[in-house]
């Protein structure tokens, strides 16, 4: 089944005043946020504060600046009236090094179940005339296989192989329109694309696979950083 989607490039929503009073300002890691969970409003505390209310599906907040150490994330179901006091979906402690630049999104493993994962951010000069691109594997889907091409209607030959879920790969284009496909690793039979993305020159596009395809909530999030 082919599927036709928009990859969506979401602004990066800087955290409220708030979040002050959660971390010290003496900030070590810059961390941003990903919500990659399909059909449910969050809110977010980070050691016990409130940090993020009603953070939706495909929403990214962020930089956060967390001092170096274990941090306790804590995503519960969105409640206004009290919020981070909902439904714990997912509870995790995360570990945060000196200077590191990071992503950390909420999404679905294989199986579907809640998780988390961390990843590294490179906003670091592009070569010339490339856009850098960094692909998520964070969709309730097993080991696929990514094509790559400039034409829409080219056979299908997998640029990534063996992707499984929660990893990360990284790599550079020429700018312009290409179309991506996914197939199950080991076939050619695309059960995804072809998808239309755009990249332009000197930019880090951090993009996530994220949701499920047979719940018909499969997406790919897409963030333009500046490379520097």
């Amino acid at each position: 089944m082919k599927r036709f989607m928009t990859v969506v490039v979401m602004p990066i929503v800087v955290l409220a005043a708030t979040v002050g009073s959660v971390v010290s300002a003496q900030a070590d890691a810059t961390v941003y946020v990903v919500h990659g969970i399909p059909d449910v409003a969050v809110d977010v505390a980070v050691d016990g504060g409130c940090a993020l209310e009603g953070f939706m599906f495909g929403d990214q907040a962020g930089p956060l600046m967390l001092p170096a150490g274990d941090h306790q994330i804590t995503i519960s179901l969105a409640d206004s009236m009290d919020p981070c006091d909902g439904d714990v979906v997912l509870d995790v402690s995360v570990p945060f090094a000196d200077g590191e630049n990071v992503t950390v999104i909420a999404y679905l493993d294989e199986m579907g179940s809640p998780t988390a994962g961390k990843f590294d951010n490179d906003f670091s000069r592009t070569d010339p005339g490339t856009a850098r691109i960094m692909l998520h594997h964070t969709a309730a889907a097993p080991m696929v296989d990514v094509a790559v091409n400039r034409d829409m209607d080219a056979m299908f030959s997998a640029a990534i192989q063996d992707f499984a879920n929660g990893d990360q790969v990284v790599t550079s284009l020429r700018p312009g329109e290409w179309y991506v496909w996914l197939a199950p690793a080991g076939s050619t039979s695309p059960v995804f694309g072809p998808e239309l993305v755009k990249f332009k020159p000197f930019t880090t596009y951090r993009v996530f696979a994220v949701g499920d395809i047979g719940a018909g909530t499969f997406q790919l999030l897409a963030f333009a950083d500046s490379a520097k």
